[in-house]
């Protein structure tokens, strides 16, 4: 039997209107489909400051943890028991939503994500930013992405998968969402149709996408399913969605990154402009960042390496450098982070432009924000003076370890392939635990900057 299906939901108190128990009916009919069963998963985030600001206030952190898992629990088994057809299991943890819904899915080896995007509804925020947006971007498994709307439908509303729309762009990894989807829908007694789609551009021949698309076509019919294919002319997101809507499409499937992956998980996904343009949901499957980088860079088989690419010797301080140095030499140089070495050249940690900025972290599974500068609770209202302080603070005292470290041998895709998982943009490299190089996402996109698109 397949893995179950997760669908992550939001509590009442932070979502009032339900928006995010749209995702229960797709959640229910894929795991039909599939003959599984569905886990209704909510998880309660507790961060330090808030953990320091109840105590505070005098609360007992631990038992008022315990006591929200259960009324969490609670709620979940009172919405589970409302689903027919399928089994169900209900889960609360405590934890960071995002990394926590991805390691659920890991560690019970999901079939696929039913996850709600808050669509343009007040109650959260768009795909971008958010931690459907952040699962998207970690996640192994394949993910369908529902536009929240009002009203929410029932657990039980019959909804509608197929036909599937499949936008190709030439490439191998854009054809890969062909093959899961017939993995996660192409089951049961339902028919399964699809529809495969190119949208034009300006130079491009109609006559070679025909022969393309007809020849992925035949393919997918000798596997005994139901396709046909159009092109299209127009903006990419803005017409897939049209084309979607057209032909009352139950999915849209396609690739996160798809074609100049690379580029794309640099500077963003056309995915999300396509959910921010239809109300049909994506199904959305995630390349390996190593399969990208293979296909994407001109290099042939010569395997590009960290030493490669990387910046050698870069800007550095000491681990007694006040913050104000620090950020003179960050405006002086133009760079967004300052690795902070001892003086025999072992890395301390690093310094990022994002750790000036107060930062007010939205916390979507938990009814609290912590705001923090420097790794510190405070006051908005005190944000001034914090700043004065913080000049003579050091650069030892407020560096941070890096989520991940590189070495000269490893290769570019190994490196971004963590760098996505982890979602990070500057990577130390180390050579016996000193500081020999830095990674920005700026040095891969230079990297891959040659790359070419294969029509198949």
């Amino acid at each position: 039997m397949a893995g179950p299906v997760v669908v992550p939901i939001l509590p009442t108190y932070l979502d009032p209107e339900r928006v995010t128990h749209c995702a229960i009916p797709y959640g229910r009919a894929i795991a039909q489909r599939l003959g599984t069963g569905i886990v209704l998963l909510s998880v309660v985030e507790i961060t330090e400051s808030l953990r320091s600001y109840l105590e505070a206030e005098g609360e007992q952190v631990d038992q008022l943890v315990q006591r929200w898992l259960s009324q969490r629990r609670e709620a979940i088994e009172k919405l589970a028991q409302t689903l027919t057809d399928v089994p169900y299991h209900v889960e609360a943890r405590i934890g960071e939503p995002a990394k926590e819904i991805v390691a659920f899915a890991d560690e019970r080896q999901a079939a696929a994500l039913v996850m709600s995007s808050h669509g343009r509804i007040g109650v959260a925020r768009l795909l971008v930013g958010s931690v459907t947006f952040t699962v998207a971007q970690r996640v192994r498994q394949p993910l369908i992405v529902v536009r929240a709307r009002v009203p929410v439908p029932a657990p039980n509303a019959i909804v509608h998968l197929s036909p599937v729309l499949v936008p190709l762009d030439g490439s191998s990894l854009a054809e890969e969402a062909i093959d899961t989807t017939l993995q996660l829908l192409g089951h049961g007694t339902e028919p399964l149709d699809l529809h495969l789609l190119h949208v034009l551009t300006d130079d491009e021949q109609p006559a070679e996408w025909e022969r393309y698309l007809e020849g992925v076509a035949q393919r997918i019919r000798s596997r005994g399913y139901r396709v046909d294919w159009s092109l299209a002319h127009g903006p990419v997101a803005e017409t897939i969605a049209a084309e979607a809507a057209r032909r009352h499409a139950g999915l849209i499937a396609m690739g996160t990154h798809g074609m100049s992956g690379v580029r794309r998980v640099l500077l963003g996904s056309t995915a999300e402009h396509v959910l921010h343009a239809s109300a049909v949901p994506l199904l959305l499957h995630r390349p390996r960042a190593a399969r990208r980088i293979v296909e994407e860079t001109a290099e042939g088989p010569q395997t590009l390496r960290v030493r490669d690419i990387m910046t050698p010797s870069p800007v550095t301080v000491g681990p007694d450098a006040t913050l104000e140095q620090v950020a003179r030499l960050m405006l002086e140089h133009q760079i967004g982070a300052i690795p902070v070495v001892a003086p025999d050249g072992q890395l301390i940690g690093l310094i990022r432009e994002e750790d000036f900025l107060m930062q007010e972290r939205p916390i979507p599974f938990s009814a609290f924000q912590a705001p923090q500068l420097f790794g510190r609770w405070i006051d908005p209202e005190r944000l001034e003076q914090l700043y004065a302080e913080a000049r003579s603070l050091k650069a030892g005292d407020i560096a941070r370890e890096p989520e991940i470290t590189a070495t000269e041998e490893m290769t570019l895709s190994d490196l971004a392939e963590r760098m996505v998982e982890r979602d990070v943009r500057h990577v130390p490299v180390l050579r016996d635990g000193r500081l020999v190089g830095i990674v920005t996402r700026h040095d891969i996109l230079k990297a891959v900057a040659r790359s070419r698109p294969s029509h198949g």
